[in-house]
């Protein structure tokens, strides 16, 4: 179980860089875009884009890291309804659905990631191909399944050394 730990911890730590990356790239972008159009009276025409493209890319990095930490909302009418001693079981059904739901949008992102249509769009101001912003989807979910199977393993190792100990 350690190496699972010590895994997802490095898969989150890569997405917290990226995630810092990406956070300084659309404040850079979007700092320069307003300094060139009233200060220098010559705006530039990409850094919208860019600063769309960073947010994106964020946006969805950042749901990865919320399923990491657990800090995704959750309606908890349910389980609070449940019985403690039967809760462990709810929150294994409701990361196995997680995980259906998560493995079931990743695989509709690359069947649509495939198309040959496509690959041939290109960005409006930077001309450059759209599939690097729809990365951002398939990138995340690979990142998601991996922490809610994490989250799954990790559960259960945690339930079986508690059950041992009482």
């Amino acid at each position: 179980m350690k190496i699972v730990k010590k895994i997802n911890n490095f898969v989150f730590s890569i997405e917290k860089i990226l995630a810092i990356i990406l956070a300084i790239g659309l404040l850079v972008s979007l700092a320069a875009g307003v300094f060139f159009r009233y200060v220098l009276k010559n705006p530039l025409f990409w850094s919208d884009e860019l600063a769309i493209f960073c947010l994106i890319w964020i946006t969805f990095i950042g749901g990865s890291l919320s399923l990491k930490e657990k800090a995704s909302p959750s309606i908890t009418i349910l389980t609070d309804l449940v019985p403690i001693k039967y809760k462990k079981y709810v929150q294994a059904l409701s990361n196995i659905i997680l995980l259906a739901f998560v493995a079931y949008i990743l695989y509709l992102t690359i069947v649509w990631i495939s198309m040959p249509s496509i690959l041939v769009q290109t960005s409006t101001a930077m001309n450059i191909p759209k599939i690097y912003f729809y990365f951002s989807i398939p990138v995340s979910f690979v990142f998601s399944v991996f922490h809610v199977l994490a989250n799954i393993f990790i559960d259960f190792s945690d339930r079986e050394k508690e059950e041992s100990l009482q």
